[in-house]
C-alpha cells in the first residue's frame, strides 16, 4: 500500500514508505536488496517499547503501532533520482507484488 494523499495537497517525501503484509516485509526488502535497490526499516522497535520512551508509555499497549512496526518498509527517495532510477524502483516493487 502507497501513501494516502489528499487530492488537494502536494508532497515533498523525505521517505517514501510501503504498508507490506508483515509475512512478506522480508522476503521483500531481501528482492530489493538483490536488485540493488536501498530500503530501510526506521522503526523495527515501536517507539513507545524502547528504554528512553518507557517512562512515558505506562505499560500501555499500542496494537497498531505494533502492527505498522511489521508492515513498513521505505524506499528511496531524494532529489538526485531520474525517471530512470524511479521506473526501475516502480516496476520492481510491482514484479514483487504481481
Amino acid at each position: 500500500k502507497t501513501p494516502e494523499r489528499s487530492p488537494f495537497s502536494t508532497h515533498v517525501f523525505h521517505q517514501y514508505t510501503l504498508k507490506v503484509p508483515a509475512l512478506k516485509r522480508d522476503a521483500f526488502k531481501l528482492y530489493l536488496e538483490k536488485l540493488g535497490i536501498p530500503s530501510m526499516i526506521y522503526y523495527p522497535i515501536p517507539l513507545y517499547k524502547q528504554e528512553a520512551f518507557l517512562q512515558y508509555s505506562k505499560g500501555e499497549e499500542l496494537p497498531v503501532t505494533e502492527l505498522l512496526c511489521n508492515e513498513v518498509i521505505s524506499l528511496p527517495i531524494h532529489t538526485e533520482m531520474d525517471d530512470e532510477m524511479l521506473e526501475y524502483i516502480a516496476s520492481s516493487v510491482i514484479n514483487f507484488f504481481n
